[in-house]
């Protein structure tokens, strides 16, 4: 069964996971794709992905409000930030990755 994932961010951030993630149809499904986490919310509520991509210049008004959210099954949503420029991925929770290939951030869905 493949991951239900929320994109977050714009622009080239945005295009470039929808492209690259599309490429694992057994892993992750792409429920919807948001500009702003305010847009995210709304989707949110409806879609109940499993896990939430989105850019790290996002996290700060992102996690405040993570606990406010589970999935449809009522387990929280995982959420990784992406820093594309220093190439790292930060899981909810403040683990860190390093050196992240996509297949990293798949694996970590």
């Amino acid at each position: 069964m493949s991951a239900q994932v929320l994109l977050i961010g714009r622009g080239l951030f945005q295009d470039g996971l929808d492209r690259v993630l599309k490429n694992y149809p057994d892993v992750v499904e792409i429920v919807g794709i948001a500009e702003t986490w305010d847009d995210a919310k709304k989707m949110l509520t409806t879609l109940h992905p499993d896990a939430l991509i989105a850019d790290y210049q996002c996290a700060d008004v992102i996690v405040p409000e993570m606990e406010t959210f589970s999935g449809e099954d009522g387990k929280p949503i995982k959420a990784l930030f992406v820093i594309l420029d220093e190439n790292k991925m930060i899981v909810y929770q403040r683990q860190q990755m390093t050196d992240i290939t996509i297949d990293r951030l798949v694996e970590s869905l």
